[in-house]
């Protein structure tokens, strides 16, 4: 599943949040570990001051990997990249072929609630590549002495393309051992006609259509998890009622969740994809880490 994994770094203790998870999953799959920087403008002083920070933390990567029980022969490349940091990230990533790119969710913007960073969004939108958003810190050490997912939520809405992110979210679960939870939610009945033909409707029928809402997205997800215990996972699945980006959000924190793997849906008419309003809100809010995964092929690196 993953042989190159990227983690863009601009030199801030921010960014480095996602060296921890990178050098995990590198290790459990045996993948490359691309640790990339991007100078603008190019050609400064600001050249050998990255390509000290790089090695510093390329070496920090290596003590790392002599701790991981890692598969096969680790390898660690870092490249400073000149340029603008989001094309340059995305060209590499193409050119290279990265399977997963890990990343903050900020970086040297300084102190600030957890939200998207201006790279961080483009890239996310740009790319139809994984990208796995890290928006919390642990020390190396911690993330070490506990398994990374021991609880993967995956939202599914129905849909095919609701279901780009379960191979991902399988492999790693795999790899950790970890537990998959389906999960589906169900919005409060809305009105099929308007007015006051909806409201003279009986609250016996009301409750007749919400029980069957609910029966429909758990015989889904009945389904959806009897072909994954075929393959020898652990899962269990959810199903719930309300919003469902708040659902998502609200269950992973109650829940002790470690990452929530979901899809990214539809894109633009100029190409650029944008996320369906659910993943948007759980990629902005929360703690959780989270891995987006394209759900609809486009033209690599579109982004511009």
């Amino acid at each position: 599943m993953y042989e190159k994994i990227m983690v863009p770094l601009d030199g801030s203790s921010a960014a480095e949040m996602a060296l921890p998870y990178a050098e995990q999953i590198s290790a459990k799959f045996g993948a490359e570990t691309l640790l990339v920087s991007v100078v603008e403008p190019a050609g400064t002083e600001k050249d050998s001051l990255y390509e000290h920070y790089l090695k510093t933390i390329t070496e920090e990567t290596k003590d790392c990997f002599e701790r991981l029980e890692h598969k096969g022969e680790t390898k660690i490349q870092s490249k400073i990249l000149p340029g603008k940091p989001a094309h340059e990230i995305l060209r590499f990533a193409d050119e290279n072929n990265v399977n997963l790119i890990v990343m903050a969710s900020r970086g040297h913007s300084g102190p600030g609630p957890w939200l998207l960073g201006n790279i961080a969004a483009k890239v996310l939108r740009a790319t139809s590549r994984p990208v796995m958003l890290i928006k919390k810190g642990s020390t190396r050490r911690d993330l070490e002495q506990r398994k990374l997912f021991r609880k993967i939520l995956v939202p599914l809405d129905g849909s095919e393309a609701g279901e780009k992110a379960i191979p991902q979210a399988e492999a790693l679960a795999r790899a950790f051992d970890g537990e998959m939870i389906l999960l589906q939610v169900y919005d409060l009945l809305k009105p099929p006609i308007a007015g006051e033909a909806y409201m003279a409707m009986s609250p016996a029928v009301l409750q007749k259509e919400e029980e069957q809402r609910k029966a429909s997205a758990m015989d889904y997800l009945v389904k959806a998890e009897e072909a994954l215990k075929r393959k020898g996972l652990h899962t269990s699945k959810v199903v719930l009622m309300g919003s469902a980006a708040d659902k998502i959000l609200d269950y992973a924190e109650a829940n002790g969740i470690d990452l929530i793997a979901m899809s990214t849906h539809g894109r633009s008419g100029i190409g650029r994809w944008v996320f369906g309003s659910v993943t948007d809100k759980v990629l902005h809010a929360g703690d959780t880490p989270v891995l987006a995964v394209s759900a609809i092929q486009q033209k690599q690196g579109a982004l511009s």
